[in-house]
């Protein structure tokens, strides 16, 4: 017996159903935390289930850009939209399939841990991903390896603060200019502090703050919602809507919301979205995504209803700022934006529940875990 899948990304031009042997399932996958696949892609955590060995992959019949990042992994991503759907390793000719696209992942992934934590130098979103609802309907925590999961990784000790980089060898960066580029550094810019300007964008509430299927999402009062902390931070949190992930190709999509007055090009012109090697997709009518065309990293989310207020992905800043960037982005614990999109229902109660108490032990008691 068997189970089939189908991988399609935002455009439809990627569309590839395979099938596994029931035996096989589910898989086991854990998020990737590296800084190269987070500038890779602008998410916060890479996952690929490797696909059936009897069953070829024919990249000729898409639309497909490959991107070496290294001897032997090559990355797919569909040239249109940009969606990562595909990694072949060299060694062994396997294909391995991204998550995101994927109509359905609950019984064919399981979670199980996260790795490479120690390149986020704060944990990442493995602070947040603590324990999963595994196959057998139990509770089960989620470990977290400071490099690779395998021949003995070392766990993160939970007991410890995850600010893993030595004191000596932290890199204290220019606090009023955080940078930020792609994997293959086709695409650069940088972001400023928030100011008077930052203030003038008018946007109604995100899913994030105020369920769009439940409530109205306008601001009739114009709360400048994207500022935090006394206007001296952007706000942050984490999407897992349908076009997140078939657009970027992975489950979780963290975006923090930058006023565009705010976000300069590398030689400080004021952005736009035609520099570099940055190209654009429209995912819906009226709403525009931007993807690095070489290496396939999402950059930005914008829309014709909120012009001035854009969505960068976090993925791609400084991560000498830490992978959360905490510095400059205060990060929404009440709600996963667009939960109820998820494939992954297990996968995402856990991040929400995570946030959730992280946002209240940073409340009540000032931890850090």
């Amino acid at each position: 017996m068997t189970t089939s899948i189908t991988s399609t990304c935002a455009c439809g031009s990627f569309n590839l159903k395979v099938d596994y042997l029931n035996d096989t399932l589910p898989l086991d996958r854990g998020f990737c935390l590296c800084n190269s696949c987070r500038r890779l892609t602008g998410s916060c955590g890479v996952t690929y289930i490797i696909a059936p060995s009897k069953q070829p992959i024919d990249i000729t019949k898409f639309n497909l850009t490959s991107y070496g990042t290294t001897d032997r992994l090559t990355r797919y991503f569909c040239s249109t939209c940009g969606c990562h759907v595909l990694v072949k390793v060299s060694h062994n000719q396997s294909w391995h399939l991204a998550t995101g696209p994927l109509d359905r992942t609950e019984g064919i992934v399981n979670w199980i841990n996260c790795k490479w934590v120690e390149d986020t130098l704060d944990g990442g979103i493995s602070v947040w991903l603590k324990e999963i609802t595994g196959p057998d309907g139990k509770k089960k925590p989620i470990p977290r390896y400071m490099l690779q999961d395998w021949n003995g990784g070392a766990l993160v000790p939970d007991h410890i603060p995850l600010n893993v980089l030595p004191e000596e060898k932290k890199v204290h960066t220019n606090p009023n200019k955080l940078e930020a580029q792609c994997h293959c550094g086709g695409v650069k810019f940088y972001i400023t502090r928030p100011n008077e300007e930052s203030k003038k964008a008018q946007s109604p509430f995100p899913d994030l703050m105020v369920p769009f299927h439940s409530h109205s999402p306008e601001n009739p009062n114009n709360e400048t919602w994207w500022l935090r902390d006394n206007d001296t931070k952007y706000l942050a949190g984490t999407c897992t809507c349908r076009s997140c992930r078939v657009a970027s190709g992975f489950e979780i999509q963290p975006w923090a919301f930058i006023p565009k007055c705010n976000i300069f090009q590398e030689d400080g012109s004021p952005i736009d979205f035609n520099f570099g090697t940055m190209k654009t997709y429209e995912s819906s009518k009226d709403i525009w995504r931007e993807f690095c065309r070489v290496c396939g990293a999402t950059i930005f989310w914008h829309c014709k209803f909120r012009p001035e207020l854009l969505d960068v992905s976090v993925g791609l800043l400084d991560p000498k700022e830490g992978a959360r960037v905490e510095s400059w982005l205060d990060w929404w614990t009440g709600r996963v934006s667009f939960k109820e999109d998820a494939v992954s229902s297990s996968l995402i109660e856990s991040l929400e529940t995570g946030l959730k108490q992280w946002g209240e032990e940073r409340a009540g008691k000032g931890s850090k875990s």
